[in-house]
């Protein structure tokens, strides 16, 4: 039985599952800002235009001239398929407020992803990249934590529970 020990009642299973899934998201997304503001830090990064065999060799070599950000890529991917199935989960509730938080989540994530490979593929040279990454990084936190905010934590969605 799910039990919600700050108010004493039962919780519904799609609640609980978007719970944990919002704060697995959250425990990525600080890893990833630590792992993102190291890079913006401290490491060096060499240029693409200096290869003779294009882009691909380029990103071969600040792959592995640069260790955090495949890690960061990665984390990048899991973070935006996990937006995904909060997604899911909330468009299966039937509120179309959180449907449409999650999915704003999501274009949020997907934002600071491709302007993250914008970044990179600009020899991390344009600052506008970064910014929009941040702000990306910056919207998904603030509609995810409104999210956690206006769960009903009373009763389950399916049951009609009334959001705060």
């Amino acid at each position: 039985m799910n039990y919600d020990m700050t108010k004493g009642k039962r919780m519904g299973s799609s609640s609980k599952l978007a719970i944990n899934l919002i704060i697995l998201e959250f425990f990525l997304l600080f890893i990833q800002f630590f792992i993102g503001m190291w890079m913006n830090l401290f490491a060096v990064y060499p240029q693409f235009g200096t290869y003779p065999f294009g882009i691909m060799q380029g990103m071969m070599q600040v792959m592995f001239s640069v260790p955090e950000l495949p890690v960061h890529m990665m984390i990048g991917i899991l973070i935006g398929l996990i937006s995904l199935m909060i997604f899911f989960v909330m468009a299966t509730t039937g509120d179309r407020r959180f449907s449409l938080l999650s999915a704003g989540a999501s274009l949020s994530i997907l934002t600071a992803g491709i302007s993250g490979l914008e970044f990179m593929f600009s020899d991390f040279s344009n600052n506008v990249f970064s910014f929009f990454m941040s702000i990306g990084f910056i919207f998904t936190v603030v509609i995810y934590a409104s999210i956690l905010y206006l769960i009903p934590s009373g009763r389950s969605w399916s049951s009609g529970a009334s959001v705060r």
